[in-house]
């Protein structure tokens, strides 16, 4: 009998021991994998930073390269389009001579623009020049035709910026390096090529002034050849810079979008990385480290194991014992109320009854063999209630000589007295014991949820109550909270023996 306790609790506590011997070493595992992860953690977010900071500057770099150039083409355009001269020349009628020395001789030598076009204000080409050749203007259709938005923006940014003097117009700020340019530019295709077009009206620098009405606008298409390409690479420190089609755009390329609304070209180049060198720099110390930590840590689990491990099986055992009975192992009062009110709170079942199972007898044992064969007759007991109760309910001790029993299947009144019955007959049987022999009695108090009382201390006083009106009515019988008594046990050979010693 005295396995009762040890028997449902031991391998329950060897398995808790192995647990916690486990749960070192895992634990030392979780340190070192969260050491390893937290650096890994801080190196990649380190890395990722690293590596957007490059991105955002090179982003930073080519989009201030990419304007200086439109700038750049802007101002080599100003040169013509924003000069008294030239509005003589070529705003009332064409000055050919000029359009040859002053025009063709720059635009192509000087600063690499390959079209240069005039567009008057009914939007036919007056002039074309072609590298340094002047070409008939029904050649430059296709080119006004691809830029006939920007013609039109370049016209209206001159009709915000006009001011009226005498019988003309001018434009008192610089038409590229002012706040609100008059240029408009953009990335566009012709003939194969990429160019950077700019489209600004010709307008005066000085004393000359422009009559009321559409002006005449310049026009200059500047191809973006793959040495102007890898010159920008070259200056920013970008690999593989290039201007795509956005539908071109290779593998692990940064890219940032040109022109004017939906953009249909972009500038490429292979992303930076300088995660690559932090992880290279930094890697071999972080395994030095992981190593040091592993083996200092393997040391303090082996070291703390055991005495975690002890720690552990005490602190079980009070646990345990908090909510068990130390003597028979059966869970004590405060187990048996939890169970009932969550039982009950939770609805799992719509009826279930508690059994209040008091010893008759048991005081003439201790009297007459001892505290030792008393607790023998307990551990006994109790395993005689926990045998025939089985999987039907939960048995619990409860007192000195008390024992209670939630049942929650077979809960018809004559599965319930049949039940009764064999705990009461099962517990009468003789207790045979070194030295002598000792028998005991069993009265039982029955009560119903919710057909006796709606809340689980209230069921548990009502099966008590019962208990006492069996005690009452001569022992050894079963009384049920409705206040119907069942005939006691008939006694049977080997059962209610007197419990003076055997002679």
């Amino acid at each position: 009998m005295q396995q009762i306790g040890t028997k449902s609790m031991g391998p329950w506590l060897d398995g808790r021991k192995r647990n916690l011997a486990l749960a070192i070493y895992l634990v030392c595992a979780a340190v070192i994998m969260a050491f390893a992860l937290s650096n890994t953690h801080m190196l990649g977010s380190a890395g990722g930073i690293a590596d957007e900071v490059r991105a955002q500057d090179e982003r930073h770099l080519v989009r201030n390269e990419l304007d200086r150039q439109v700038e750049i083409l802007a101002d080599d355009q100003a040169r013509v389009s924003h000069w008294d001269e030239a509005v003589r020349a070529l705003v009332a009628h064409i000055d050919w001579t000029f359009v040859r020395e002053e025009i063709a001789n720059w635009h192509w030598e000087d600063f690499g623009i390959q079209v240069t076009v005039m567009v008057g204000p009914d939007n036919r080409p007056r002039l074309l020049i072609f590298e340094d050749d002047i070409r008939a203007e029904e050649e430059a259709e296709a080119h006004v035709a691809l830029a006939a938005d920007l013609v039109e923006a370049a016209r209206e940014a001159y009709a915000s910026a006009r001011e009226r003097q005498g019988s003309g117009f001018r434009i008192s700020r610089h038409p590229v390096r002012s706040q609100d340019p008059l240029y408009v530019s953009d990335v566009r295709e012709i003939n194969g090529e990429i160019n950077m077009i700019v489209a600004q009206a010709i307008v005066p620098d000085d004393d000359a002034r422009l009559p009321d009405g559409a002006p005449n606008v310049l026009l200059t298409f500047k191809p973006l050849l793959p040495s102007i390409m890898t010159e920008i690479g070259r200056k920013l420190g970008l690999r593989d810079f290039a201007i795509r089609p956005v539908d071109a755009v290779p593998p692990d390329s940064d890219v940032i979008p040109l022109g004017r609304g939906s953009p249909r070209f972009v500038a490429t180049w292979v992303r930076s990385h300088p995660s690559a060198v932090i992880w290279r720099e930094a890697l071999p110390l972080l395994l030095g480290v992981l190593v040091l930590a592993a083996i200092a840590l393997g040391f303090v689990a082996l070291r703390f194991a055991r005495s975690l491990r002890r720690l552990q099986q005490s602190e079980e055992r009070n646990r345990f014992l908090a909510n068990h009975d130390a003597l028979t192992g059966l869970p004590n009062r405060l187990q048996f109320e939890q169970e009932m009110e969550r039982v009950l709170q939770r609805s799992e079942q719509d009826r279930c009854a508690v059994l209040c199972i008091d010893l008759d007898r048991f005081k003439q044992v201790n009297d007459s063999w001892g505290h030792a064969i008393g607790d023998l007759v307990i551990r006994t007991v109790s395993a005689r209630i926990l045998d025939v109760v089985g999987d039907r309910g939960m048995s619990a001790r409860v007192g000195g000589d008390e024992f209670i029993v939630l049942l929650r299947e077979g809960l018809d009144r004559s599965s319930v007295l049949a039940l009764c019955d064999r705990i009461v007959a099962s517990v009468c049987s003789e207790i045979v014991f070194d030295g002598g022999r000792a028998s005991v009695g069993a009265s039982i108090g029955v009560a119903w949820w919710p057909d006796d009382a709606l809340t689980a201390k209230s069921v548990i006083r009502s099966a008590d109550e019962a208990l006492y009106r069996a005690k009452q009515d001569g022992r050894g019988r079963t009384f049920l909270a409705a206040g119907i008594a069942h005939p006691p046990v008939p006694p049977t050979p080997g059962r209610g023996a007197d419990p003076s010693p055997a002679v």
